[in-house]
């Protein structure tokens, strides 16, 4: 990849328009029958046209089907010229186990419009690093976009139905973005669910941080293993050659409150604060805490392998 296209960040898919015909899949965990029905009509909100691809029907334990039934949906769904779009029922677990059996050079020459967050990660990782297209770290139809807050739906529709750069973020209304080390900086934005970046470490389809701006967001976690994951990146040199990073939520992940009169040294722990401030902040990368988006509402969808530029002194971003 040359300097100029750098600058530019991955290419954009097409976006979409009313009427499309989109697919919608499950590369991770399984849904009840009312969550399919209420995808559905998520779809058929946005004037789109849904098709339901098989792994959305079946349940292998706690998989959307066996790893080859997965993995067909998702070739099959870009090698098709009818599909315009593809939205991943849900996240979970199991995208991990389907990297391998992705037809690559077939998806490279039919980019097309890709939606999912959290465990969805490790497609956003392979497509911009391995096909060169932008992807979107964004609520998935299980959720119900019809009852989704106005912020969220807004930020999905202005990624999905148009390709002008997004300009300068916004976060919901009172909602601050916080600095963790000043400074200004710029490059294509990479990253998702810390879970998942620390899982794809020494693969080939680990992130690749050079010279980009890392976004990490995760759900769910003990501080520990939030330091565990983030310790990790940082050996793995993530943190070295990364232009920037931008922290988003990181939902249910305070320790659970301990009995006062408790002696238990285990149960002691760091604030996320103070894991910050420790893993992150000895690199001198500028670095933003509290961009909201991730596992919450109201949520902000972001193109991940567009180009941002960071300004942790002013603490603002702007997608160019």
């Amino acid at each position: 990849m040359t300097n100029e296209d750098k600058r530019r960040g991955l290419k954009r898919p097409n976006p979409l328009i009313r009427g499309d015909k989109v697919a919608i899949l499950a590369p991770s965990s399984p849904v009840p029958a009312k969550v399919l029905t209420r995808s559905i009509e998520s779809i058929k909100f946005l004037g789109l046209e849904p098709v339901i691809y098989p792994s959305c029907m079946l349940s292998h334990g706690y998989l959307s089907g066996t790893d080859e039934e997965r993995a067909l949906d998702i070739n099959t769904a870009f090698a098709d010229p009818t599909i315009k779009g593809i939205f991943c029922l849900r996240g979970g677990y199991g995208a991990t186990r389907i990297l391998t059996m992705l037809n690559y050079p077939m998806i490279t020459k039919n980019p097309k419009l890709f939606a999912g967050y959290s465990d969805i990660t490790a497609l956003h990782l392979a497509f911009n690093k391995l096909c060169g297209f932008i992807t979107f770290h964004s609520p998935m139809p299980n959720t119900g976009y019809a009852k989704m807050d106005e912020f969220s739906l807004n930020s999905l529709r202005e990624n999905l139905f148009s390709n002008k750069p997004l300009g300068l973020a916004k976060n919901p209304m009172d909602e601050i973005l916080e600095t963790i080390w000043g400074g200004k900086t710029e490059g294509m934005i990479t990253g998702g669910n810390l879970s998942l970046l620390q899982s794809t470490l020494g693969s080939p389809f680990e992130m690749d941080s050079n010279e980009k701006i890392i976004f990490i967001e995760d759900v769910g976690e003990r501080p520990y293993r939030l330091d565990k994951a983030l310790t990790a990146l940082a050996l793995a040199g993530k943190f070295k050659d990364c232009a920037g990073i931008i922290l988003g939520t990181f939902a249910e992940c305070e320790e659970p409150t301990q009995n006062a009169e408790s002696t238990d040294i285990a149960a002691a722990s760091l604030s996320l604060e103070e894991i910050f401030t420790e893993v992150i902040k000895p690199f001198h990368k500028p670095t933003l805490l509290n961009f909201r988006a991730g596992h919450i509402y109201p949520q902000s969808t972001i193109p991940m392998g567009a180009y941002v530029k960071l300004d942790a002194d002013q603490r603002t971003i702007e997608f160019a």
